[in-house]
């Protein structure tokens, strides 16, 4: 037989400590401390009791706060945390042991896309080194790890936009194979029926497909009847398997194929004066600029704060060395692709005048764009929504982003690492490994202290898994911070957002 590698050893119990950390973080969270978490299971439960897909309409998954439910949109996500449940049932009918199944559902994404990340990893990076960093920051980030531990979408919509990634550069390689091309059109229909924040990965699927096979027609093939059949494969194939939800919504809300109006306009009908859309106080309807929403209030801050990680109520959830220690490493990986895009483009730059008619890389060209596109669209969704709907400086509305995101912050980090390797040879090689590992030590350990120094003093003594808790402004925030102004208006409506009224918050 042969011996297992130190480093094959090493993933072994890398992937064991991140599963069972998931695993342990959906044990101990509370019923809805997840945000939404509570309206997702009722969805769960109605497919459940009823055995059918439930409409936007369906007053049993009503939530007459907000006035809208989740069944206006794609609820793929739910579809499989239901098939968990209904596995468990049959050996117990325990209301936390049915709500830990429907979460594992989510672990199992989890699962998926640290698999599909690591094989990513491999096609991205040819440094281990640069390769394991990119593994870490992307499954270890403490928000992300968050959303593979309760009912919700957005754990799905990160294991479909790897696969999509992983596809994608698989494709640049073996000329997308057939089956690459099925795979592509699973991974399309996932994220489509998962979460609409996602959507910009069939924009980046686009361009890189597309410049996959410009680049060959520069290289004087003649590729477009293979670039028009197996594009047509592909978006046959997603119009089956995802596209009989919008006609579904097309049919059920009067032409809406999205369900984003109707959904809108059940809010305006159904919820409180509060929270109904046209009684919100958001940005625009206040008079403040984006301007000042994105530099003058806390809204930027609080985004980055819950895209790294804000698993409980702020007092204890508040770690400044945490999200000091990513925005160095943010912060390191931007200096080096800017570092990098800098000199490139000042040589090739050079190589141009020096011999006229150099040709670009159209699909390298391609393959940023379309990253770029899935950096910028989630990020932009987010901002708009909170500037000109409701205002909810929420991380995990960027989430999508995540896996591109990461890979320009090890590309830049990794593109660091060499210069100081090639300007100080043997000590620069030292130096770039002992900090490497160094960063690779304080992303796992981090992830541990969550699990012991928050996770589990917030929830551990919990009793009753499944009853929603209420929080005092006092137990959010702490009573020091309990204030008034403009920041703390913005802070208290995250609070709202991430606890629904009557759901884990309430006024003192």
């Amino acid at each position: 037989m042969k011996m297992l590698t130190k480093d094959v050893w090493m993933e072994i119990l890398f992937s064991l400590f991140v599963f069972s950390v998931w695993l342990l973080w959906a044990f101990i969270l509370p019923l809805n401390e997840g945000p939404d978490e509570n309206m997702r299971l009722q969805i769960v439960e109605f497919i459940l009791e009823y055995g059918k897909l439930p409409t936007g309409y369906q007053k049993e998954i009503m939530d007459y706060t907000w006035g809208f439910t989740y069944g206006f949109r794609p609820i793929l996500p739910q579809m499989l945390e239901a098939l968990f449940v209904h596995v468990f049932s049959s050996f117990t009918q325990d209301a936390f042991v049915l709500l830990y199944a429907g979460r594992l559902a989510n672990v199992f994404c989890g699962v998926v896309f640290l698999g599909y990340v690591r094989a990513l990893g491999g096609l991205l990076f040819d440094k281990r080194s640069s390769q394991r960093l990119f593994v870490l920051l992307n499954v270890c980030l403490p928000g992300a790890s968050f959303l593979f531990t309760y009912l919700n979408c957005d754990s799905m919509a990160l294991m479909a936009s790897a696969m999509i990634l992983y596809y994608l550069s698989k494709g640049m390689r073996d000329s997308f194979s057939l089956g690459t091309c099925i795979w592509l059109a699973v991974s399309f229909s996932v994220c489509i029926l998962s979460y609409y924040n996602a959507y910009g990965f069939l924009l980046t699927g686009t361009v890189i497909f597309s410049g996959y096979y410009l680049e060959k027609s520069t290289r004087g093939e003649r590729p477009w009847k293979e670039f028009i059949g197996k594009g047509a494969l592909i978006a046959g194939l997603v119009l089956i398997l995802a596209g009989w939800w919008f006609v579904r919504n097309y049919f059920l809300y009067d032409g809406d194929i999205l369900g984003l109006r109707t959904q809108e306009e059940c809010a305006q009908r159904y919820a409180l004066d509060l929270f109904k859309p046209s009684g919100r106080r958001n940005c625009v309807n206040q008079g403040i600029s984006l301007g000042d929403m994105l530099f003058r209030s806390d809204w930027t801050v609080l985004v980055f704060k819950s895209f790294v990680g804000i698993l409980a109520p702020l007092k204890e959830a508040h770690r400044s060395w945490i999200f000091a220690g990513y925005g160095i490493l943010f912060l390191t990986g931007g200096i080096g692709i800017l570092g990098e895009c800098f000199w490139k483009g000042k040589k090739r730059w050079a190589e141009h005048r020096k011999w006229r008619g150099r040709k670009i890389d159209i699909s390298q060209t391609a393959f940023h764009l379309g990253l770029a596109a899935a950096i910028v669209l989630p990020n932009a969704l987010n901002v708009w929504y909170s500037y000109s709907n409701d205002y909810q400086p929420q991380g995990r509305y960027s989430m999508p982003m995540l896996v591109p995101f990461m890979y320009y912050v090890v590309r830049g980090i990794g593109y660091l690492g060499t210069e100081v390797e090639e300007k100080w040879r043997s000590i620069g090689k030292k130096v770039q490994k002992t900090a490497g590992e160094l960063a690779c030590l304080w992303i796992v350990a981090v992830l541990a202290f969550c699990t012991v120094g928050i996770m589990w003093p917030a929830y551990g003594n919990v009793t009753d898994r499944t009853e929603v808790r209420v929080y005092t402004l006092e137990e959010l925030f702490g009573e020091r911070d309990v204030g008034e102004g403009y920041g703390q208006k913005a802070r208290l409506r995250a609070a709202s957002s991430r606890y629904p009224a009557g759901a884990g918050y309430t006024e003192a």
